[in-house]
């Protein structure tokens, strides 16, 4: 591998791997895009050495974010074909941004089901607790009537991304009530359903989201309050939650007391069992995928 292509698959990576506002939707995508841009500006003169880079970056790339299961397996739709297919050079290279895209057309018609299916089962004038960002959880809202729902959403520390989410939907003149994460135990009572995203679907049905997801879900089950999870397919993986990696990142973005003895974990993910979730609204029944945990 020349410097030239080290150095732009590093910058690919990076794109992924330090993309700490955006859910694995979006980032399977950027994902997608990344092995395009590979693919064209790889720089090997042989068919079999852009093979091998080509699939080379794509194991990096898939399992740059391990909390999130759509990455690795529209990446791994790819890399079959590109690991498949005969032909020359030129041949491969074109091949490789073909497939790229023919898999992103897949997953944004996945994605596309899944928000039809979410936006039937959200009356109108519901109350919606919305925590975190998420393209697809985004998408569904876009779907909903102006005025035929209110939300209230939460910072989701340490990153804010409910900061952008609020500004979104208060921007299309949507109510918003905006809440630390830790308040969500209170406003729980005064919502009509929670909806989340999800980063992966693990064998048995547990979802893993971004942290404080399991401590909504908990809350939500004493209130009574259903929690609705928007998941396309791809997003399901046959690990367990004693086997799925969930990412930690630098302890410096809680701005811990620099004081000697004060450790800053920032654990970004948590699972939250299936029995918690009210209903997974997918491209196709994922549920038919799970696992008995006995």
């Amino acid at each position: 591998m020349t410097d030239d292509s080290s150095g732009l698959r590093q910058e690919l990576l990076r794109g992924v791997r330090d993309n700490l506002r955006d859910g694995a939707s979006h980032l399977a995508r950027v994902a997608l895009d990344a092995l395009k841009t590979y693919a064209r500006r790889a720089a090997d003169d042989d068919v079999e050495a852009l093979r091998a880079s080509l699939l080379g970056f794509a194991a990096d790339l898939g399992a740059t974010r391990p909390s999130m299961t759509a990455i690795h397996n529209l990446v791994a739709r790819w890399q079959q074909g590109v690991a498949e297919f005969e032909g020359d050079l030129i041949q491969l290279r074109d091949y490789a941004v073909q497939q790229a895209q023919e898999v992103r057309t897949w997953a944004d018609a996945a994605t596309d089901a899944t928000v039809r299916a979410a936006v039937q089962r959200i009356p109108a004038g519901s109350r919606v607790l919305i925590h975190s960002s998420s393209s697809t959880v985004g998408r569904i809202l876009e779907r909903l009537a102006d005025g035929s729902f209110s939300a209230v959403v939460t910072e989701a520390r340490p990153g804010l991304e409910g900061w952008n989410v609020a500004a979104a939907l208060a921007s299309r003149g949507i109510e918003v009530t905006y809440i630390t994460d830790a308040q969500a135990g209170i406003f729980i009572e005064q919502v009509d359903l929670v909806l989340f995203g999800a980063d992966s679907v693990l064998a048995d049905g547990a979802l893993v989201n971004k942290t404080g997801s399991r401590l909504i879900a908990l809350a939500a089950r004493e209130a009574g309050v259903p929690v609705l999870v928007a998941a396309e397919s791809f997003k399901c993986t046959g690990l367990s939650a004693q086997e799925v990696e969930l990412e930690e990142k630098s302890g410096s973005e809680l701005r811990p007391p620099p004081v000697p003895g004060v450790r800053a974990r920032n654990i970004y993910f948590d699972v939250t069992p299936v029995h918690l979730v009210t209903a997974y609204l997918s491209n196709e029944p994922i549920a038919e995928r799970f696992v008995s945990a006995s």
